[in-house]
């Protein structure tokens, strides 16, 4: 069976977390579970959004590009650079996000059954992510008493925020 689809059926919370410490999703699992919920074979929406996400001290301001734009380097004043150093230093610290939420099919709120997987890209490779298991994604779902699809979703999609309560899943290119 699809260690995605196994995933999301465990039914306790003590249940899921057990299995994000024994097993491991892969790359096509999950890629097949999202295809089956697109055509509708499974009893689950899917919906995904992406981004990059730059932290707000070091997002680009109109004023920049005019310290781009002006004198050479050997003429900027000590602004100018902390300029230059925090434009640069943005390509360091810049995230692409990426959140997946499967939903039921019901249209009253609250949703039933709902569940977010999600991750920044650095986070699938083995090296230089934080997780000490390697390569992972992030998931929570309607197990977590008081969160909600809606505000899961709505704060990933305006104010570009993961959700702190989470589970680490091992994530492979692999089939599991």
């Amino acid at each position: 069976m699809n260690n995605f689809a196994q995933l999301i059926s465990c039914k306790k919370k003590k249940d899921l977390e057990k299995f994000c410490k024994s097993e491991s999703v892969s790359s096509p699992e999950f890629a097949d579970f999202i295809a089956a919920c697109m055509s509708g074979t499974m009893p689950l929406n899917h919906a995904m959004k992406y981004f990059d996400y730059v932290p707000p001290h070091l997002e680009t301001r109109d004023e920049d590009w005019t310290v781009l734009n002006s004198r050479n380097a050997s003429e900027r004043t000590p602004d100018e650079n902390r300029v230059i150093r925090r434009i640069f230093k943005t390509h360091a610290e810049r995230k692409y996000r990426v959140g997946h939420m499967f939903f039921s099919k019901e249209l009253s709120h609250p949703i039933k059954e709902w569940h977010f997987a999600f991750f920044e890209l650095d986070e699938l490779e083995d090296l230089g992510n934080h997780w000490v298991n390697s390569s992972h994604i992030h998931f929570v779902n309607c197990l977590w008493p008081k969160l909600y699809c809606q505000d899961i979703w709505n704060d990933f999609v305006l104010h570009k925020r993961f959700p702190s309560a989470k589970l680490h899943v091992k994530y492979t290119n692999r089939v599991t």
